[in-house]
Parts: structure tokens; sequence; C-alpha cells
């Protein structure tokens, strides 16, 4: 199974090395990681071109923040151009703290095997999670069938982007997983949380919105 991952950052770089840190300590397989900065300026930069990348990944440098939605295309692009041999390729952000070994083993296993299916651990600490449908089962793990799930960390067919891309008019700051959980939902196929797979959007919402008042606010 080949795996590629797709992370965007933008500043919060505590948070870019505690979950990148993570997602390699916890991840339980092999994977590419394609990483694209939208013009970060706390040292973000410096730390993923001089340490991270040489190790660990891929890396697009953009002068200013070209949004979500732009910034997964170039680095789908980008990994379609690497390889054409993905099976699942991963959103993970930067603010997506992995708790359990073999996460995203687990995930990628279960899209790779199911592939009407686009999963994600149960991501806690959300303001407001998105609501569960049913509970069902995938490959013997329980799933929380949902209508969409949030892109912090999303486990997709790679099949799925031979032929789809996310709309660039969308806000820079996201709706990139709301049109793509319309689109997949309209094909007839399901998305859901992995109930006993938990991650953590690193320090809650709440706290992120209280360390990084500026951030928020644009």
């Amino acid at each position: 199974m080949r795996v590629a991952v797709l992370s965007l950052t933008r500043d919060r770089l505590g948070y870019t090395k505690a979950c990148f840190e993570q997602l390699q300590a916890l991840a339980g397989c092999p994977y590419d990681h394609y990483v694209l900065d939208n013009g970060s300026q706390d040292g973000t930069v410096e730390w993923l071109r001089d340490e991270y990348e040489p190790c660990h990944g891929f890396l697009t440098l953009c002068d200013t923040n070209i949004g979500v939605s732009k910034g997964m295309n170039e680095m789908l692009n980008m990994a379609r151009a690497f390889d054409h041999s993905y099976d699942v390729i991963v959103k993970f952000d930067n603010d997506c703290e992995i708790l359990r070994r073999d996460t995203l083993a687990t995930v990628c296993r279960l899209v790779h095997e199911n592939p009407t299916w686009i999963l994600s651990p149960k991501i806690e600490g959300l303001d407001s999670p998105p609501p569960v449908d049913h509970e069902t089962e995938v490959g013997g793990e329980r799933v929380y069938a949902m209508s969409m799930i949030g892109g912090i960390f999303m486990a997709v067919p790679a099949s799925v982007y031979d032929t789809y891309r996310y709309d660039e008019n969308n806000p820079v700051w996201g709706m990139d997983d709301v049109g793509l959980c319309a689109w997949w939902k309209s094909k007839g196929n399901r998305a859901g949380y992995l109930a006993d797979w938990p991650a953590n959007h690193y320090e809650t919402t709440r706290g992120q919105r209280e360390r990084y008042v500026e951030y928020f606010e644009r």
C-alpha cells in the first residue's frame, strides 16, 4: 500500500513540529509527505526547509497565502508528478495530534480495502463536531457514518484524484472538505470517523483560538 500525506502550513510552528513528529512516531506505515507553506513568517519556512524536508518530505514554499483548495491542488499535482502508484492520499493538517500507534496505517488500509469510503480518526476537541448519521462497521472497525467529515485528517482513495480537483474559488481558509464530501456522497459513497481511533484537534479549537488570536482573526 502506497500512501501520500498532504499538509498545508501557515505559521504556528510549534503545532507543526509536534503534530508532524507524532505522525512519524505513530503512523505504522511508510508514507511520502508533501508540505506546502502558505507564506509563514514565524520560522516555519526555515524549519521545514532546513530540518524537515531533507529527511522527511517534499516542500513547496509560497510567498503568500494561496489558500487551502489551491494549495491542495498544487500538492496533488506534485504527488502525481513524483509517483503515480499511490493507493491512498491523506489530507493531514498541522494541528492534528495522532494518539494511537498505527493510526495512519489502519485508516489507510480500510480505505484501500473499502474504496467507497473516505475515513478519518475520530477528531476530539472540536467546537462543532460533525453530526453522526449512524454507526456501522467497516473492515471490522466501528465507524460513525456522517454526511461529511472535516479536513483535519481525511484519507481518500487515490483514484478519486484522477478526476476530482478542489474548487479554487473557495475561500482561502477552507470549504475544501465540504465540496469533496458533497461530490463523494453524490456518487453514492460514504464518509465517517473510526469510532475507536481518536485524534486531537491540537489544544482544542478553543485553545487554539486563545493561543493564536491573530491567526483566527485573519
